[in-house]
């Protein structure tokens, strides 16, 4: 597919019009990325910021325990690593979640560049990095303050549903439990409580919302499941 069509597709820059896209293009590195392959290594010098096209992408820290904490799951259409276009080094590890991930790449030094001289686009990477920011604030809250069912399903209500009530997520079960801070073993005893209370089911890649305002209910801690 075309690069100017590629980048069309992130929610970034999907109205800036032609001549803007083609700037870009000039400065965008078009990756394939097979599972586990790392986008960007934690401390590594800062190149640019990154569009997720297809499959996905993990956020992660290694604590020095050598245990992984999942960030953030980045999925197709979304950008990532905005706030290291201001930052000498990338300060978390980012891998594809699946093969045939593909990342569009933004040149830091271009971007900037373009930044300086189109007001439109500086108001978009501003309003990015506020969403980010809301985003690993709202984290935060739910590790701190909620249970474990409240925080997975709140990552479900983040995700954008079709009519029939189905998401879809490159993301495994296991890397969700890491994102939620739980094992394995307590998110699939969990899951199977859900099924079995009709609140939502998980096959495959799609997690189907079988009762939403239980599942809102069990997000704000209004319900126990």
């Amino acid at each position: 597919m075309d690069l100017t069509l590629l980048l069309r597709s992130s929610k970034l820059f999907a109205d800036l019009d032609h001549d803007d896209l083609v700037m870009l293009q000039r400065i965008a590195t078009r990756r394939e990325l097979r599972k586990g392959q790392a986008v960007f290594r934690e401390g590594q010098t800062s190149k640019g910021f990154f569009i997720a096209v297809t499959g996905g992408v993990k956020i992660f820290r290694i604590s020095p325990n050598g245990r992984e904490r999942v960030l953030h799951i980045i999925e197709p259409g979304e950008t990532f690593a905005e706030a290291a276009l201001f930052m000498d080094t990338y300060p978390a590890d980012a891998e594809a979640l699946v093969n045939g991930t593909t990342v569009i790449q933004l040149d830091k030094n271009g971007f900037k560049d373009l930044l300086a001289r189109d007001r439109k686009l500086s108001f978009k990477i501003f309003a990015a990095l506020v969403q980010w920011l809301r985003e690993m604030r709202d984290a935060v809250t739910d590790l701190t303050l909620k249970e474990v069912p409240a925080r997975f399903a709140s990552y479900v209500l983040s995700l954008p549903a079709d009519a029939s009530g189905t998401v879809r997520t490159t993301a495994s079960k296991t890397t969700v439990a890491h994102m939620i801070g739980t094992t394995k073993e307590t998110f699939s005893r969990l899951l199977k409580r859900l099924s079995r209370g009709r609140v939502l089911t998980w096959r495959g890649s799609a997690i189907r919302i079988l009762h939403r305002p239980r599942l809102t209910a069990i997000a704000r801690g209004d319900e126990q499941i």
